[in-house]
């Protein structure tokens, strides 16, 4: 089995464009791969941002739910009072 130099040729020909191929691939893959993950990470840090101002909103919200809580605690009774009292001066 004797090979000529067109036959060898060829065979180099077809392992050379094999490998720079591979090698073109490798490279698009990778650039591919880091901007995906570059975006990927912009849109995580986005998302930490949004959940950030997420529980400072819902931390707010619950100040006032506290804040309103204590001033019934208060007035509740007082409430309560002047019913007693409106309810007794109907009575008589």
């Amino acid at each position: 089995m004797e090979f000529g130099l067109k036959d060898l040729l060829y065979i180099v020909g077809i392992v050379a464009s094999a490998i720079i191929s591979f090698l073109g691939t490798r490279h698009k893959l990778k650039e591919y791969i880091r901007d995906k993950n570059d975006l990927l990470k912009e849109q995580i840090n986005d998302l930490k941002i949004k959940l950030q101002e997420q529980k400072s909103k819902d931390d707010l919200q619950q100040q006032v739910i506290d804040q309103i809580g204590k001033q019934m605690d208060n007035l509740i009774p007082k409430l309560v009072d002047e019913l007693k009292h409106k309810k007794q001066e109907h009575e008589q």
